[in-house]
């Protein structure tokens, strides 16, 4: 009996999520740079890869919600890299701040979404110090992000 199904993962009761061949445990040479180490999940059309501690939740019988709107927030920068273009996403991503922030926005607009849904609460305050970091390559002040994540949060 399937609870959730979507092109890129279904979930049965038995046997916990199954993951599209395209979602894959992040390996050498992404877990080599500080920008992409083994915490951080990445989008890079048409691939998800992910931490192997998230992939191997993913694929459980009870994965946890977090790392559930980590796979929808990825998924979501998959889908605007298909509909842009992955290498004019890409470019834009990489060398326009306001373009960065805005594509985090929508992709963690995506995760608040699901996490509500599920009766789950969002720190913005910790996804506002990322994204005013490096992580990030400082595409915002952490004030400015605080603000716009609260306003994300109570849209949702």
């Amino acid at each position: 009996m399937k609870n959730t199904n979507s092109s890129d993962f279904s979930y049965t009761w038995a046997t916990g999520m199954i993951l599209a061949k395209h979602i894959k445990i992040k390996k050498f040479p992404w877990t080599v740079l500080p920008l992409f180490s083994t915490y951080t999940a990445h989008a890079i059309y048409p691939y998800i890869y992910l931490p192997e501690e998230i992939y191997r939740d993913l694929t459980s019988k009870k994965p946890t919600p977090r790392n559930v709107a980590t796979l929808i927030h990825e998924q979501t920068h998959i889908d605007r890299q298909k509909k842009v273009g992955w290498l004019i996403w890409g470019l834009k991503y990489c060398f326009i701040p306001s373009f960065r922030l805005n594509e985090e926005l929508v992709a963690i607009g995506s995760s608040m979404k699901y996490m509500k849904q599920k009766g789950e609460k969002w720190d913005t305050a910790r996804s506002a110090q990322f994204l005013s970091s490096y992580l990030y390559l400082w595409c915002v002040s952490y004030e400015v992000a605080k603000q716009k994540l609260d306003s994300v949060w109570k849209e949702k």
